[in-house]
């Protein structure tokens, strides 16, 4: 009985063998390969990030991101689907900036997002605006966001500015622009 139970305990050995060198195949940290979310070259990864973005002590964002990746030799951190609220000076919400990259620069607190950008603003109690364009960069000192990029708002009523390059608060309340069309709806230009 003795060599069955060998020949037994043998074989089982080699499957769990087997199977583990297929885990090991499959694991890209057991064959020393890097995983996908260091493709990037970043130092550090991370997941569910929140940071309260501030400037003098006081509270201008609340910024949430999916992921954040670090890296030792730069001041810089790389964001994927962030979520960026705004406050004023009272803590009262602002507007809504969402994109799906970004670049946060830890020493001046200034940002740079791209890709599906849109900010959603209240124009300072004159109705939700929503302002449309490919990238936004944040400067934390003035507290303004700039584009040299085409954009579109769109207005509560329906409105639609479209334009190229924009200066702008948190809040839409105050834009300034040199290029730009407004189109309202239900309105007949006359030719």
């Amino acid at each position: 009985m003795t060599g069955l139970s060998g020949r037994v305990g043998t074989r089982w050995a080699l499957v769990a063998l087997a199977a583990l060198s297929v885990a090991c195949a499959e694991d890209p940290t057991a064959t020393g390969d890097a995983p996908s979310i260091f493709a990037s070259g970043a130092d550090q990864v991370m997941l569910g990030i929140e940071h309260f973005m501030t400037v003098d002590g006081v509270r201008r964002g609340k910024l949430v991101a999916d992921t954040a990746y670090t890296y030792e030799d730069a001041s810089r951190v790389d964001l994927r689907a962030l979520r960026i609220q705004f406050f004023d000076d009272t803590g009262a919400d602002r507007g809504l900036l969402t994109s799906r990259l970004g670049e946060y620069d830890l020493e001046s607190g200034d940002m740079i997002v791209h890709e599906n950008v849109v900010l959603d603003g209240s124009m300072g109690g004159g109705g939700p605006a929503r302002l449309e364009t490919d990238s936004l960069a944040f400067e934390a000192a003035t507290n303004r966001l700039t584009t040299d990029a085409s954009w579109v708002l769109t207005h509560g009523d329906g409105t639609v500015e479209r334009g190229v390059g924009l200066v702008t608060d948190p809040g839409l309340e105050n834009i300034e622009t040199s290029d730009w069309s407004v189109s309202t709806p239900d309105v007949e230009v006359p030719r």
